[in-house]
């Protein structure tokens, strides 16, 4: 394969290398340690019939005894019954034979035992059979060496089956021990391969961080210096790409942007003298109904409410590109909350009243003045409270409360409409969207009112949101900060005082 030196390949070739040998070292391991644990068990299961064989030695050597005994002085031992256990004493041994054949001391313990008991049948049995009894101390000494060879093969075994026991354990440790180190060296060989990557990645990625930070903070006139593996080299190359593209990107943006704002505000501003010419003539006639047939005073009255649409979509694209090109001006200063929210709820309240709703004001006692534009912050209550008046059902409640949380004042509508879906209060504050109405029609406006009372809001430094469920109605909120040079509130002023706003 043709070396190429680029950070994929120096991966795969280090972790290849590092596979194999872990992959060998774990075979080999699991190898040794399955053939220890196979060989135990074979010479346990070994050892086992070897002492299952000496205890069948001691029980034919026992049988042996009983037949050599006569049932009575006046009879001779049984030759058949002899006989029968000397075959059996034969065959165990010969199985035991089998079993000791790998095991030098086992073997040499069941010769001694086969010679003992060989000695006893001729020294022993044999005379008996033939009547005459062998000498009782040559009887005892041959018996005992029986059973001592009987005793030693049996504890012979015993101990072969410990030291293999023994030995399976020591190699087990070994191997595990050994295993282990191997793996250890491999993982330590892969810190190493990883710590060379590292650090010849270290230094180019630490810039394009920083290339990335510094342009997701708004420099689109960083870039980075390319170097590195093949792979950082070639991201290098792309942030820079990137960079010159958004950099083209953004002042071609703004370009549009300005000639968007500037013919919005060109465009608006022309449209608002004919516009208030057509207002101001259609209201004209509409004041003279008797010199108009029925069908021109109703095309008047059309006229007139359509030119006051169109007059209030004109203000407020003017508001909104005045916004976007930083030209919106306000003017704070030191504002009552009460006279403000009290005033905003007597020029509503007509509109209330034509759809037979409960229009109510709530003012905490002893609020402290914001600084706001009181005519900015009074198109922001009014645009809340028309969107609460649209959309709330003939009969609804409304409610415009202000209250003191912190170092800032909150301003509250709330009522109890259809709500809104998790969906729509997504979109609630973007410009030209509606919601749909109960019976799923879309009310009438142009969609620009909380767009333009949110950029009100944030203009005087402070946030609003909205907070709503399908069915239970809706709550805009939205805080202004407190004039830090206005007169505390009272202690003890913190009991609220619902006042309802004078028709």
């Amino acid at each position: 394969m043709r070396f190429n030196p680029s950070l994929t390949t120096r991966l795969r070739i280090g972790f290849a290398v590092l596979f194999v040998l872990l992959g060998i070292v774990s075979l080999l391991g699991v190898g040794r340690l399955f053939q220890i644990r196979v060989n135990y068990e074979d010479d346990v299961s070994q050892y086992f019939e070897l002492e299952l064989d000496a205890e069948r030695l001691r029980s034919a050597f026992i049988l042996e005894q009983a037949a050599m005994r006569a049932p009575s002085t006046r009879q001779r031992p049984n030759p058949i019954e002899l006989n029968r256990a000397a075959d059996s004493f034969a065959d165990a041994a010969a199985r035991a034979q089998e079993a000791a054949a790998t095991e030098a001391v086992l073997a040499a313990n069941l010769e001694q035992l086969v010679a003992s008991e060989t000695a006893w049948r001729q020294a022993v049995a044999r005379p008996l059979l033939r009547g005459r009894a062998p000498p009782p101390r040559v009887e005892r000494r041959l018996t005992s060496a029986v059973t001592t060879s009987t005793d030693e093969l049996a504890n012979s075994t015993r101990a072969a089956r410990d030291g293999s026991r023994d030995d399976a354990r020591t190699d087990t440790r070994n191997t595990t021990i050994l295993v282990a180190a191997a793996l250890i060296g491999g993982v330590l060989a892969a810190l190493v391969l990883f710590s060379g990557l590292i650090n010849s990645m270290r230094a180019p990625l630490g810039r394009l961080v920083e290339g990335a930070r510094r342009l997701a903070g708004g420099d689109l006139r960083t870039r980075v210096e390319v170097g590195g593996p093949v792979e950082i080299s070639t991201l290098g190359m792309a942030f820079n790409e990137m960079a010159n593209s958004l950099e083209r990107d953004a002042r071609e943006r703004d370009r549009v942007d300005q000639m968007k704002d500037d013919f919005v505000l060109t465009v608006s501003h022309e449209l608002r003298t004919p516009v208030t010419v057509v207002k101001g003539f259609s209201e004209m006639l509409t004041a003279q109904p008797r010199s108009l047939s029925s069908r021109q005073l109703e095309a008047a009255e059309v006229i007139a409410e359509s030119a006051g649409q169109l007059q209030k979509m004109i203000n407020d694209l003017l508001d909104l590109a005045r916004s976007d090109a930083g030209k919106l001006r306000i003017e704070p200063e030191p504002t009552s909350v009460r006279s403000l929210a009290e005033r905003i709820g007597r020029q509503m309240r007509p509109n209330f009243e034509d759809k037979d709703q409960h229009l109510k004001v709530s003012v905490e006692r002893g609020l402290p003045d914001v600084m706001a534009d009181p005519g900015r912050i009074g198109q922001v209550l009014a645009n809340l409270l028309t969107n609460a008046n649209r959309y709330a059902p003939e009969g609804a409640r409304v409610r415009l409360a202000a209250s003191r949380v912190e170092d800032e004042i909150e301003f509250e509508v709330t009522d109890d409409g259809p709500g809104l879906g998790e969906e729509e209060l997504d979109h609630v504050f973007d410009r030209f969207w509606r919601a749909e109405s109960g019976d799923t029609q879309a009310v009438g406006g142009t969609g620009l009112g909380l767009a333009i009372a949110k950029s009100l809001v944030e203009l005087h430094g402070g946030s609003i949101s909205a907070r709503s469920n399908a069915g239970e109605g809706a709550i805009f909120r939205f805080v202004l900060p407190i004039d830090n040079h206005g007169r505390p509130p009272r202690k003890g002023s913190t009991r609220k005082v619902k006042a309802e706003a004078a028709g």
